[in-house]
């Protein structure tokens, strides 16, 4: 028997890539069962647009936070699978959903999202074991801009809401710790949005994981990051990163390296 697919959007004010974003869940070859959107504050007629497209709405009335919206929103959907997607990300395959939902075919998988580039880095398939080997990257494991998950892996295992950010990457982990699979597709996507660099931010949470889970981070280390930022800023070329993504990446290892002194010598 094939499980049942709800899609789960959290939207403010997305009137704008709402359209396209419904327009293609309408053009899968798999059509899902339900969409709930989470209303986080719309004053646009956004969640107009999730109910003529035949979904329904509910509103969460507090302050922003994306792991208690995700969690909020996943209490009110019973399918078995769930895609959780951004109201500015576009499934741009037609059969993007009916690949998702075959990865599940095998019992392990907890999630499956699209591939973010085409770095080799971590296989296809992310287990545990692979994590243990390879350690922690900055980059994507699993993400809820367009991922898809277990309903009960995310019922033995909701989202941490004690996190500000990297909700997806912190469970995601915890999924692999527990002997599951994560899958990643080559799929097609449109990411229609722009915020602020987080790269200090997401780097510290990097750090955070690997520590509170004993793995190593994959990076260039201390001593390697500081020669590629003097080098980047006395000879930048294109392509190149930034200083600053390379000051941002130690300022959150030196953080870390700090706060597990500080831990440690009882202060």
């Amino acid at each position: 028997m094939r499980p049942t697919l709800g899609i789960l959007i959290r939207f403010k004010n997305s009137a704008a890539t709402l359209p396209r974003v419904l327009h293609r869940l309408h053009a899968q070859t798999l059509r899902p069962h339900t969409i709930l959107g989470v209303d986080t504050g719309s004053t646009d007629g956004s969640a107009a647009l999730i109910t003529q497209a035949g979904g329904s709405v509910v509103a969460w009335t507090q302050p922003y936070h994306h792991a208690r919206v995700l969690n909020y929103g996943l209490t009110h959907l019973q399918t078995d699978l769930i895609l959780v997607l951004s109201s500015h990300t576009t499934l741009d395959d037609d059969d993007a959903l009916e690949q998702m939902c075959a990865a599940f075919e095998n019992p392990r998988v907890a999630c499956v999202s699209a591939k973010w580039d085409d770095d080799p880095y971590y296989s296809d398939a992310i287990t545990w074991d692979e994590l243990l080997v390879k350690g922690l990257k900055f980059g994507s494991i699993y993400s809820n801009s367009m991922g898809m998950i277990r309903r009960k892996a995310w019922e033995a295992v909701p989202f941490d809401e004690t996190l500000l950010t990297a909700e997806d990457y912190a469970w995601a982990i915890e999924q692999l710790r527990l002997g599951h699979i994560c899958k990643r597709l080559p799929l097609r996507f449109g990411y229609d949005r722009s915020g602020h660099d987080r790269t200090f931010e997401f780097a510290q949470l990097v750090f955070h994981f690997a520590r509170r889970y004993k793995l190593h981070v994959a990076w260039l280390g201390a001593t390697r990051s500081l020669q590629q930022m003097l080098k980047a800023l006395v000879m930048p070329r294109p392509g190149m990163p930034s200083p600053a993504f390379h000051y941002q990446r130690l300022k959150a290892w030196a953080l870390m390296r700090f706060t597990a002194a500080s831990s440690f010598s009882g202060r």
